[in-house]
């Protein structure tokens, strides 16, 4: 394993009773080009035996492994221990069923290091893709984009998923909200934050594949939404707020609408960044918040 002054980059998985996923992603990082990595692994309580795995992988020292388990509490929270733990240089986070391309670190870091000095970027932004190569989502960033934040990709109407590389000083400035009573907030709240100050160096390569579950979040994203409703119009406010353009800013403003009635806001318009749209845009985000989670 390396010496640990010459780790640069933290990949966190957060977790919960996926033990059987994770063999599939420390597969994939052990074949890694360059292995100036440490891979903390945030337990969310599992109860399936995660932590005997792990520790078994640690015995087997093929690479940097860091292990926290903490009582079940949600991503959000999981995430902010990382945030609070992670001392590298580069900082990013991979879901439980994702894998990394063999090369994915070597470029990364070939990357970063080439923005190491702007303090413009928070780091460099790539889509993530099916195993066969398709992108997750369906929607390209056109190659002419080479920085961007994710305010302009909710403008573009690019819903395709992310991976991303941050400068760790910059996304230690924030932390993930913990609700009582909700367990998930989408990974997209502390990048919209960042996306206020900063961009992202746009990549057009392949660092991370991945599959849907069963029992992932995208797949069963409705009733995740309505188990962590203020967590989510959390994010939709955010990005009714920061996207421009009335037909995006529409979209996500009758989602923010659906959201809040879904959390029992009695004060929508009062809470809303765009008080004049979200009274006229009412009607839809009531009818979206009746019709969408109906049978959730």
């Amino acid at each position: 394993m390396n010496d640990l002054n010459q780790i640069e980059i933290t990949v966190v998985t957060p977790t919960y009773n996926r033990g059987h996923l994770l063999e599939n992603c420390y597969a994939s990082l052990q074949m890694q080009t360059n292995p100036r990595f440490v891979w903390m692994i945030v337990d969310d309580g599992s109860t399936d035996g995660t932590d005997e795995v792990v520790s078994q992988w640690k015995l087997e020292r093929k690479i940097e492994i860091e292990y926290f388990k903490k009582q079940n509490g949600g991503m959000a929270s999981a995430l902010n221990i990382a945030l609070d733990r992670a001392t590298t240089k580069y900082f990013a986070y991979i879901d439980s069923d994702d894998t990394l391309s063999e090369r994915a670190i070597e470029m990364a870091l070939e990357q970063l290091r080439g923005i190491e000095h702007d303090d413009s970027l928070a780091g460099i932004l790539a889509l993530r893709t099916n195993p066969d190569g398709t992108v997750l989502g369906g929607k390209l960033i056109p190659k002419n984009i080479t920085r961007i934040n994710l305010p302009r990709l909710g403008e573009m109407r690019i819903k395709s998923e992310l991976i991303i590389f941050f400068k760790t000083d910059i996304i230690k400035q924030f932390r993930f909200p913990e609700i009582p009573g909700e367990k998930f907030i989408t990974p997209a709240y502390i990048e919209y934050k960042v996306g206020e100050k900063h961009d992202f160096l746009v990549s057009g390569d392949t660092f991370c594949y991945c599959e849907y579950n069963d029992d992932g979040i995208t797949k069963n994203i409705r009733s995740i939404i309505k188990s962590n409703p203020k967590g989510y119009t959390m994010v939709k406010r955010q990005s009714y707020e920061l996207i421009k353009g009335v037909i995006p800013k529409s979209k996500h403003g009758i989602m923010f609408i659906a959201g809040s009635i879904l959390s029992g806001d009695k004060n929508i318009v009062k809470n809303s960044p765009n008080k004049l749209m979200t009274l006229l845009l009412y009607p839809l985000g009531w009818l979206v918040s009746k019709i969408r989670f109906r049978d959730i």
